[in-house]
């Protein structure tokens, strides 16, 4: 697991070069944004993490394969196989606007105007959108990500503010409206 501050880009799936290449699930839409990155924190299953830095990157699909100094047979690479790639959160570039990582958006409340839902505590990846697992007094629910559902993130705020009137919390909890007779 990387460090707190730390921004995971990807995990460390095979080996795949002669010369100590590894292949690494990205966990960001694209590696473009992170290309001219030139070191990169291994995080250990252990909780160790040490930086290596980067000689070169090749993007493929959703995969991306890294050759790292230092890393240069298919032994050495080996070790390194379920380790995060990860940066600290300060050398991550901006994202798009409208685009959030991960990262910031977990611990964000969730407001009704003023009215507090909840906290994003996990978000799950969907092929349509992506949906905020909230806790929140009702229990757990989720909130779609999407600008139907959300009017604003405000990250400064640490706020998430949804349309007023949506009752999200009882539909997508199964509260009343959701609930069905048996």
């Amino acid at each position: 697991m990387a460090p707190p501050g730390f921004l995971i880009l990807g995990r460390v799936l095979k080996v795949t070069g002669v010369r100590g290449e590894v292949k690494v699930a990205c966990f960001a839409d694209s590696w473009e944004p992170f290309r001219n990155l030139d070191r990169l924190w291994l995080s250990r299953p252990d909780g160790s993490s040490v930086p290596l830095p980067l000689e070169w990157s090749r993007e493929h699909g959703r995969s991306v394969t890294l050759k790292l100094t230092g890393v240069d047979s298919p032994e050495a690479a080996t070790g390194l196989i379920g380790c995060e790639v990860a940066i600290p959160r300060e050398m991550a570039p901006p994202p798009p606007e409208g685009v959030f990582y991960h990262y910031d958006i977990l611990g964000l409340r969730v407001m009704e105007e003023e009215r507090l839902l909840g906290t994003v505590r996990e978000i799950v990846e969907t092929p349509a959108h992506d949906v905020y697992v909230v806790q929140g007094p009702a229990g757990e629910w989720m909130l779609p990500a999407t600008r139907t559902h959300i009017r604003r993130i405000d990250l400064p705020g640490k706020r998430i503010e949804i349309e007023a009137g949506m009752d999200l919390v009882n539909v997508t909890s199964g509260g009343e409206e959701g609930a069905e007779a048996v």
